[in-house]
């Protein structure tokens, strides 16, 4: 017996009209088209499945719309079934008041006492319309004589034991049990008739989908007569999470809980909780998420299916940071300063602006995750040794090896006395890689110099006038303060720039003059005013050649500095006679 049917055409094909207007303005010359989309024309189109549930006391009747026709203003539809008694045709209508919409349709006949026992009805779907009354080509069902107390909304777990009361007589010689539409081996249930037939006991399979609805059917096994199906019990089954492969997390970790549904359902009532906090399940679980509201570093660890509750053996611990793995590059740093370091990783411990060195704010950051190599800023301290520390509403941190703070201090010059452009080598605090300024007298300061060896820094002495000077080595904060650093004072003279000699003092156009002196560097020379170029400009020599343009005459040679701060012009006491 065929029982699915094809409807029948429910709407007529409408004729498909196009409308068209043009409308011609004479300013703008322009044709507007407007096109009228035509109804749809396609029926609707409706099967009858095989019913849910044939059991006396049970009645569940099945349809799938497989395609709907928005077009048809639709009155009403449902379920039409029908018995001849002699010649006489007995009807009956059930109509569903939710809409018609695409998909499964299931109704539950509110009158199964109506209907005898072995007896076949005829039943058919119906859709009303305004244009009038369609269905499809009746199908038949027998009502079956089982009786059945079906259980439903059951929350169920994998291995329970499902007790249905009714009336079964020998249920286990002429039906299977099946958990799903067919009598699929793979889907089989083994049961029991207990209680005299007036009740079947059976247990959820190990391989029944997890995370979702099921409905158990007790399925004839006559194959050569009509399908006699009812539903015993229907519920959603549990899923379960496994337990982590472990237990110690960084606190930026995703957690992974494999799950026994066989694909993502985010509707499996899965929820993961770490804690206190409770979160659905997911690939994407940031430990973070789960801890940032809580303190501690040890939290229980579980999840709910919607039903139970079940926490893992074991509390979930947050990794520490090693208190030995932080360590300081250079053998000491200064005040306000940045130097590198290697250490733990501050973004796997959520300790981003939360580090103190004595406690005052610094800043740490990690360059190469790989080699654990960064940067630290720190504040404005007094000489000493101290701890990083890195605290969060987790745990805190403090560091073993400890950073050794030494303010900029000068032990000794190579000079006491020195002309301009002079190189002058101190001794003190100063740290290979860093850059310092000289700063002499209350204005004057030289351009910044990198030290290339742990403990010496050499300087140039900037082009200023002479004079008995209170020298400092200083260096800028690097903190984000504008703050200048100062080392202790030292003695400096600063002798004035000379000129010892000009030779030859006889010369002729294109003939290469030599000036010695001290102090000279930067200096430009000038004869009668004009600025000579040079061939060599050295501290303590400068050479040029004699123009073709300078006239015969006797010159007093001069040098001038100008920096638009400090203009020192020197003179030498020869003069020189172009020839």
């Amino acid at each position: 017996m065929n029982f699915i049917t094809v409807i029948k055409q429910i709407t007529r094909r409408y004729n498909i009209v196009f409308l068209c207007s043009s409308l011609i303005f004479l300013t703008a010359s322009c044709v507007k088209e407007e096109t009228v989309v035509p109804p749809d024309s396609n029926p609707t189109e409706v099967v009858l499945l095989t019913p849910e549930s044939n059991a006396g006391n049970n009645l569940i009747l099945a349809a799938e719309v497989r395609y709907l026709n928005n077009s048809d203003a639709i009155q009403s539809h449902g379920f039409l079934i029908e018995r001849y008694v002699g010649e006489t045709s007995v009807k009956k209508e059930y109509a569903i008041t939710t809409s018609l919409k695409s998909g499964r349709i299931t109704f539950k006949v509110p009158d199964p006492e109506n209907y005898e026992e072995g007896i076949y009805y005829n039943y058919r779907y119906f859709v009303r319309t305004e244009k009038g009354l369609y269905s499809t080509q009746p199908a038949r069902f027998l009502v079956s004589s089982l009786k059945v107390k079906a259980k439903e909304d059951l929350i169920l777990a994998v291995g329970e034991i499902i007790t249905v009361e009714g009336e079964f007589g020998n249920a286990d010689k002429n039906y299977g049990l099946y958990y799903g539409y067919a009598a699929s081996e793979d889907q089989k249930v083994p049961f029991e008739v207990t209680s005299s037939g007036k009740s079947i006991r059976f247990k959820v399979p190990e391989g029944i989908e997890q995370g979702n609805y099921a409905t158990f059917r007790l399925i004839s096994k006559d194959k050569n007569g009509p399908l006699l199906t009812a539903i015993v019990a229907q519920g959603f089954i549990l899923a379960t999470l496994a337990a982590p492969s472990t237990y110690a997390f960084y606190v930026d970790e995703y957690l992974q809980l494999p799950s026994s549904v066989r694909e993502y359902n985010e509707n499996a009532r899965l929820q993961v909780f770490i804690g206190n906090v409770f979160m659905k399940h997911s690939s994407y679980l940031r430990i973070y998420d789960f801890v940032k509201s809580q303190k501690g570093k040890s939290f229980p660890i579980g999840y709910t299916n919607g039903r139970d509750t079940i926490t893992f053996p074991k509390p979930l611990q947050l990794i520490e940071a090693d208190p030995n793995e932080f360590k300081v590059i250079p053998e000491y740093v200064h005040p306000g300063t940045k130097f590198d370091i290697s250490g733990p990783d501050p973004g796997r411990f959520d300790f981003y602006g939360y580090s103190t060195v004595g406690n005052k704010e610094a800043y740490y950051i990690l360059r190469d995750n790989t080699l654990k190599k960064g940067e630290l800023t720190i504040g404005d301290l007094p000489d000493g040794e101290y701890s990083l520390e890195m605290k969060n509403s987790f745990f805190s941190y403090k560091s073993n090896n400890k950073i050794k703070v030494k303010s900029v201090h000068v032990n000794s010059s190579s000079l006491e006395e020195c002309y301009p452009g002079d190189k002058i080598k101190l001794k003190g605090t100063f740290i290979k890689g860093r850059s310092y300024g000289l700063f002499i007298g209350p204005v004057q300061e030289s351009y910044y110099s990198t030290c290339n060896t742990d403990g010496e820094i050499m300087f140039e002495i900037p082009a200023i006038k002479a004079g008995n000077f209170q020298a400092q080595v200083v260096y800028s904060s690097e903190m984000g303060q504008r703050k200048t650093y100062y080392s202790n004072a030292f003695p400096l003279k600063v002798k004035a720039t000379v000129i010892n000699s000009v030779y030859p003092l006889r010369a002729t156009a294109g003939t290469l003059i030599t000036i010695e002196g001290h102090g000279m560097n930067g200096y430009k020379v000038r004869i009668a005013d004009k600025e000579i170029p040079h061939t060599t400009s050295q501290n303590d020599k400068i050479q040029f050649i004699v123009p073709t343009d300078l006239a015969k005459g006797k010159y007093r040679v001069n040098a001038r500095f100008f920096n638009y701060v400090i203009e020192n012009v020197i003179f030498a006491d020869d003069y020189l006679e172009i020839l």
